[in-house]
Order: structure tokens, then sequence, then C-alpha cells
């Protein structure tokens, strides 16, 4: 019979002003038996999550358990699992003990097809007594709907359970959830009873709350949020008519598609093709070994005809071999033929369509050019204009070689990962990314006004999506002038607006919205958005660059912020220290607290007064301190004995163990 500790609270506090969101889960458990158990705590993350702050601290309700019963082994785990991260953490705990968890993470939530949605994972994997759920929601600009779908008990996408722009979702939120909103603020309240939670299953709770909600924004030069010197500047105008688009298809034929992938691939892009609107253009490239093209040297316009042809459809004939270069080169000929004219071709004018490229690979290239830097530079001098979206499908794909192709041509990359779903998350993707709205688009700020600015030039705008733009601004700026330039379906267009700072403060408007709840969550929102934005960005850079030299300058830029602002990311780690006092007596309480420290494969992470010493100079620690160490790849675990020798670092992939 498998005991199982009594999880007495599972608390989950969200609080987002303005799309930025920070979440607290709080567990506490209790060893109810009469030995040492294991306690667990797991949090799901997004992957675009930073974590900010860990907490453990121990009730205890018995005799104190010396150190030497080796009650304080530890063990934790951060991994990733399809698009969301595991955050796990386990400890030995002694009987009649009570052990208290609280995580903190940060992300901006992303606008995909017309809402943001905040996904909380809700797996204490028993019935818990005293589990709830408050979300409180901000947003200046009003917000348009807000809605609680049924409780998501498999990660599998279904087309019911995405929802469209042109089919919203319909949604039934689960029994206990109330949902309140007025026209700036929402509360969402979720306490299931135990008969609730076992009514979903005898084991409690094992699934996803999705929130999902879209804001008011009438202007179409955005909303422009100021707070404590930096400004945050959300872009996403409504009621634009869809820009035409030349879309190339790039499908991979190899060997290693056949069975399941292939015929999931067919599925998608039947349905794609027959989303696609008469002003589009397309083509259809499928590659192995050899490159062939559906309508040699020309796209075609996008006809109920075209699209049903058989050929089309059934241009799948699986052959050995992985030709990436030969396909990307093909692909940019039909965007960008050097030798054809639109009159010779029969190809109408294509200076108002969109190009893109959707390339689809399940592997690495293995035939012609197989070096990745080279594949990267013959697609970026070919590529010009279009925009190329990659999709990475299963664990075999390279999807770091697909990521910088996509960053270096003006597109993104998603990992498309292998399960039932991946029919849906194909289609799923091209929705995000079927209707420009603007290309070439520049938010432009004067210098003498801002500085330190993320990103502001973008190539393309879809319908549904935001463009954000951070930045500081320069002392005794009174009024921000903004400029934009795009081109949208049929011309370039140009608008400058000239804000006043005052109308644009935060702290200035919301308390008279009625939104104190969710503005306590988050102090001084748009200075950590700042931060968390840049880092992001530093960190893409990074990966868009093969210079040793610029890629330090931007590890140790993104480094410095993430250790300012207390994040845990790809360059930083995650260090819990147990404060060095004296034995508490019983019903004491004792806690651990989490810092960020620079990480260096040939250091040890420490507390921010002892970081980054070597193996052979431990700091000089009481046999009940330990330290817990997170990073995104590989994960270090130092372990030290209790007579302060030096000690022992235990490297593994995804995984780090750390004894005491």
């Amino acid at each position: 019979f498998l005991f199982i500790l009594k999880i007495c609270t599972n608390m989950n506090l969200i609080s987002v002003v303005s799309r930025y969101a920070v979440t607290t889960v709080e567990s506490t458990i209790w060893n109810q038996l009469h030995t040492t158990k294991e306690a667990a705590f797991e949090v799901d993350l997004s992957s675009s999550a930073f974590i900010s702050n860990f907490t453990m601290g121990w009730i205890w309700k018995r005799t104190w358990v010396k150190s030497k019963e080796r009650s304080g082994q530890m063990n934790s785990r951060l991994c990733q699992e399809n698009s969301e991260k595991k955050f796990r953490v386990a400890v030995n705990v002694p009987p009649g003990t009570r052990v208290s968890f609280s995580l903190t993470y940060e992300e901006l939530l992303s606008r995909r097809l017309g809402r943001y949605e905040l996904s909380l994972g809700l797996r204490p994997s028993q019935p818990v007594q005293n589990i709830s759920l408050d979300v409180s929601i901000s947003e200046r600009t009003g917000i348009s709907f807000i809605r609680a779908l049924p409780l998501r008990t498999s990660r599998l996408l279904t087309n019911n359970a995405q929802g469209t722009l042109k089919e919203p979702l319909l949604s039934y939120p689960p029994p206990s959830t109330k949902v309140e909103k007025n026209p700036y603020c929402a509360h969402v309240h979720y306490t299931p009873t135990i008969q609730q939670q076992k009514n979903i299953s005898p084991r409690g709770l094992n699934a996803d709350f999705i929130i999902q909600y879209d804001v008011e924004l009438k202007d179409p030069m955005g909303d422009i949020q100021v707070d404590d010197g930096y400004f945050v500047h959300y872009f996403a105008p409504r009621g634009l008519p869809v820009v035409p688009k030349d879309v190339i298809f790039v499908i991979d034929i190899s060997g290693s598609m056949i069975g399941t992938k292939i015929k999931q691939t067919k599925a998608a892009m039947t349905t794609i093709l027959s989303d696609l609107r008469e002003g589009d253009y397309f083509n259809l490239i499928t590659f192995s070994d050899k490159v062939h093209t559906w309508k040699k040297g020309r796209t075609v316009r996008a006809t109920r005809q075209n699209v049903r042809d058989k050929y089309c459809n059934n241009f799948f004939l699986l052959t050995p071999g992985t030709n990436i270069n030969a396909a990307l080169l093909s692909a940019a000929q039909l965007l960008n033929p050097s030798s054809h004219s639109s009159s010779s071709t029969g190809l109408a004018p294509s200076s108002h369509r969109v190009p893109m490229i959707i390339f689809l690979t399940d592997g690495e290239a293995t035939i012609g050019e197989t070096e990745p830097d080279v594949i990267l530079r013959n697609a970026q001098n070919a590529l010009g204009l279009a925009s190329l979206f990659g999709l990475a499908f299963g664990d075999d794909a390279d999807f770091p070689m697909l990521r910088r192709l996509a960053l270096e041509n003006r597109g993104v990359a998603r990992m498309v990962y292998e399960d039932d779903d991946a029919a849906v998350q194909l289609k799923s993707f091209y929705d995000e990314v079927a209707s420009p709205l603007l290309s070439d688009i520049q938010l432009s700020y004067l210098d003498d006004q801002v500085y330190d600015i993320t990103r502001s030039l973008f190539p393309n705008y879809f319908q549904g999506s935001e463009l954000v733009v951070t930045g500081r601004l320069k002392p005794g700026v009174q009024d921000l002038k903004v400029t934009l330039t795009a081109n949208d379906s049929k011309q370039k267009v140009k608008v400058e607006n000239e804000l006043p700072l005052g109308k644009a403060v935060v702290n200035g408007t919301e308390p008279s919205l009625g939104c104190a709840q969710a503005l306590d969550g988050i102090p001084s929102f748009v200075h950590r958005l700042w931060a968390y934005f840049t880092i992001k960005e530093l960190l893409l850079a990074k990966i868009n660059t093969s210079d040793v030299f610029i890629q330090s300058l931007l590890v140790d830029k993104a480094t410095n912020l993430s250790l300012k602002y207390n994040f845990v990311t790809p360059v930083t780690s995650l260090v819990v220290i147990k404060p060095d006092i004296d034995e508490p007596e019983p019903t004491i309480s004792s806690s651990v607290v989490a810092t960020t420290s620079k990480t260096s494969t040939s250091t040890i992470a420490g507390s921010t007064n002892a970081m980054n010493q070597t193996s052979h100079a431990a700091p000089k620690i009481s046999s009940t301190s330990f330290f817990l160490v997170l990073e995104s790849d590989w994960l270090r675990g130092v372990r030290y004995s209790t007579d302060n020798r030096a000690p022992t670092i235990c490297i593994t992939p995804l995984a780090v163990f750390l004894t005491l």
C-alpha cells in the first residue's frame, strides 16, 4: 500500500496588470505518518515564464529531528514538457511535520487569435480540503470579454478547445467558479469542494484551469503606459483589411516522416489549403534527397480548383534523405524570381502581397549542403523580404537551426510535438500567421525622449496578435511623440501621434477603476516588464549571432538584469539557502529563501555574498545548509558533507540531487 502525504492547502494567487502576470503557488504538506517520507512540490510553468522567488518553510509539530538522521535530503527537477516547463522540488519530511512551499513566477501574456490565455496547472493528485485559485485582472483600456473554460484534463489540443477568430469558443466553467467583471477589472475565483474534486477524479484534480480574455483598444496607435521613468507601448489596431499573401509550403517527406507524422501533415495541409483566401497565392514544395515543386516557377491563385487539385493533395511520396538547403533555395526562387517577370508567368503583381514560407521538417540536413552556418547564410541571401516560419516536427528535428533560420528571416519557429494532436498544432500555428494586416512596421520615438528601448521594427502584424515595445524615458519629457510607418493592403502609411504623459501614468489612473487587488500584486509592473522583455530579446539576439564576443556581451547584459530583478533565466540559477541559524525548538518555523546567482560551468552557485566559488574553495556552511540550483538546460547540484569538506559537484541532464 502506497502511503501519500496529506496536502493541507493548495493556494494559487495570480495578478495580471496590462497583460503582465505574476503567479504565486503555495502548498502545505503534512507527514501524518510515523516515518520520514518524501514530500514533492510540483508546478507547471509556461515556457515564457521566469521564476522570481521560491521559499520553503518547516512547521514542527513534534520534536526537532537532528541533522544526523539525514532528514534534509532534497531532490529537484526542472524539465520541459511540450510547451510548458515543470518545476519540481522534493524533500524528506520527518514524522508529524508540515512543510510549506511557495513559488512565484512572472510572464507577459501573448495575444494570439484575438485573446490572451492564462493556463494554471492544478495537479495535487489527491482531494484537498483547502484548494483555491484567485485571479485578478486589470486592463486600463477595458476588458472586452473574459471566460473560464472547462477544466482541461488532457494536454492534447482539439479543434473544439481552440476556437478561432471566426468562431469564438463557447465556455462552460467548472462548478464553483465565480467570474466577476466590470469594464476595467475582472476577478475569477475557483474553490472546488472535496466532492467536486472527486467527481473529476477519485484521485483529485489533475487538470489545467484556463482563462481567456481580450482588451478594448480603440486608439489605432495603441496604448502607452508610463511608470517611474519606464514606458510600455501596446500596438494592436483592429478592423484593418487582411493583406493577401504569397505563401510557399515546404514539407519534409524524407523516410523519417513515414506513418503517423505524414498522415497528420497531410490532414493539416488539407485544412490549411481550404482556408486560403482567393486573394492569396500559394505553391507547395516537398523535399527529401531531391526537391519537387508542384507548380514550376510561380505561385498560383488560391482558387477552389487549384486547392482541390488532386496532384497537390497527393504530393507526398516518401524517399530517404533531407536536403534542407536545396528546398529553401527553391522556395526563395518562387518568391524572388530573378529571370521571370509577372507578364511571362501569368503571375499577378505581388507588390501588395506578403511573401512567406512555412517550412516543416522532422530532422537534420543529411543531403547536399549540411553545414548549418552555410545553410543559414544561403537562406538569408536568397529570401530577401520573405518571412520564414519554421516548424520542427518531433524531438529529432534540428530546432536550434530552425530557430536561427526563422529569426534571421523575419519569422519565428515553433516545436510540433509528436502526439495525437499534431495536426491541430500545425493548423493552430498557421491560423496565427494566416491573416497579415501590416508589414514592415516601424514604431519610432524621438531619441531625445527615450532610450534602452526594445525592438521597434517588426516584419509583420497579424490579425489577433499584438506588438509590444518598452523602454525608458529621459528626465523632463512631458509629451511622448510616436511615429508609425507600415505597409497595408494598398500603400505605405505614416501616422504621427503626441501623447501627454500625464494621461499615460499607470498609478494615476488604475486606482479609480477599482482594480486595487490586481495592482497590489505587481508593484511597478512597467519597470519589471521592461526588464523581462529586455532579457528575452538579449537571449534571442545571442541565438541570432555566431560572433563569440557579441554573444559574451549579450550574456553579460542579460545576466546583470536577471540578477538585478531576481529572475531565473537561462543565464542565471535559482539558489535556495537555509539560513544558518540555531536549531529551533518544536513548533518554531524556519524558512528557506531564494536568490538568483550567475551560471557558470566551472563554478558553484552560492549565495549572493558567496557566488561563483570554485569547487576547491567551498563556502563555510553549517551541516544544515543546502543549495538548490536550477538551470534551463543542465542543472548543477552541489553536495556538502557535514564536516565542511570540499563539495562534490553532481551534474545530470535536467535533474539535480542535493543531499545533506
